[in-house]
């Protein structure tokens, strides 16, 4: 009986510990955006797009910005729509000093949860990027990146790392950071999720 209960109880621990990595994910211009996660949902590949040195070079904004998140991220789904007017999200590919890429994706019929997400970690916390955590969390502050440190690279994933590292200093009890990149700024708010 003893086993039994304790199973009970580790199954139930297992899967309120799983549920800290879902998240409602934005729709912005009519798609779903999914950057360090992937859907809950089954869905099709409809193809990939991506930002060629070209695009960076024309493109104002990538160029001014450096290839910020936003800039690129924006580039991505008016892209997206010029080239698949049928699809419901991207999956965001962003890499430092690389290709950035995404995938388009459209969900299988009757497809329930279309804005349900699986947040990826990274260096031990979970992130989340144009998505709210499901779950209930405590805010235990904000972080901030400064545009202004010349040696950093202003790309996603390095903005990403920066802001992740200084919340895991700043704060201690953070297992999760809501980002908010923009071109006005970047930040990032340390959370605990409750389980």
């Amino acid at each position: 009986m003893k086993k039994l209960l304790f199973a009970f109880i580790l199954f139930f621990s297992i899967n309120a510990i799983a549920q800290s990595n879902i998240a409602t994910v934005k729709k912005i211009q009519g798609l779903y955006i999914f950057t360090d996660n992937e859907p809950k949902s089954e869905y099709i590949v409809f193809g990939e797009i991506s930002i060629s040195t070209q695009d960076a070079l024309n493109d104002i904004d990538i160029k001014i910005s450096g290839g910020q998140y936003q800039p690129c991220r924006d580039f991505l789904i008016t892209k997206t729509r010029l080239s698949n007017n049928m699809a419901d999200g991207i999956i965001l590919n962003l890499v430092n000093g690389g290709t950035d890429k995404a995938i388009i994706i459209k969900f299988k019929e009757n497809t329930i949860n279309k804005d349900q997400a699986k947040v990826n970690k990274y260096q031990g916390i979970y992130t989340f990027i144009d998505c709210e955590p499901t779950t209930k969390y405590q805010s235990l502050g904000t972080v901030t990146f400064k545009n202004s440190i010349s040696f950093a690279s202003r790309q996603y994933s390095s903005i990403r790392d920066i802001l992740i590292k200084k919340s895991l200093k700043e704060y201690n009890g953070s297992n999760g950071i809501i980002l908010q990149l923009s071109r006005g700024g970047n930040t990032g708010d340390a959370i605990s999720l409750k389980d």
